[in-house]
């Protein structure tokens, strides 16, 4: 089962959030990073969720370049591999995704242009956003 949504026109993207660290002792005060509102204008964006096989493969990107890749991790075991290409440069492995884990870039600037994603194990589920 897979979900994909993908819309094309003049989108406007925003992300915006807190981060909140609690110290259980009580020692620190609680801390909190608001996330400036972050807006770009662009006219592509595919979102869902998919199954990623053991084998690398390569994903379709809505835009060239890519501004806005979110990627979580949702096995409980596996761990995804992404490897991406920036604009103007060469490919590169960035992450290993562990179970649970989140990966979110946002460069309105720049951006990528070619993605790929291999699973440790077959029929890993990733839940997605890419923008561009």
């Amino acid at each position: 089962m897979a979900l994909a949504i993908t819309a094309n026109g003049i989108l406007e993207i925003s992300f915006s959030g807190t981060i909140s660290i609690i110290d259980p002792t009580g020692i620190e005060s609680p801390l909190m990073k608001v996330i400036p509102v972050l807006v770009a204008n662009m006219s592509a964006v595919d979102f869902g969720q998919g199954q990623i096989g053991t084998t690398l493969s390569p994903v379709t990107l809505p835009a060239h370049p890519t501004q806005l890749f979110y990627a979580k991790n949702l096995s409980s075991s596996a761990t995804l591999t992404i490897t991406w290409t920036p604009s103007g440069a060469v490919s590169a492995e960035i992450m290993v995704i562990q179970p649970g884990g989140i990966l979110f870039f946002f460069n309105p600037a720049s951006g990528i242009t070619a993605l790929s994603i291999v699973a440790s194990a077959a029929n890993t589920t990733v839940d997605y956003v890419l923008a561009g």
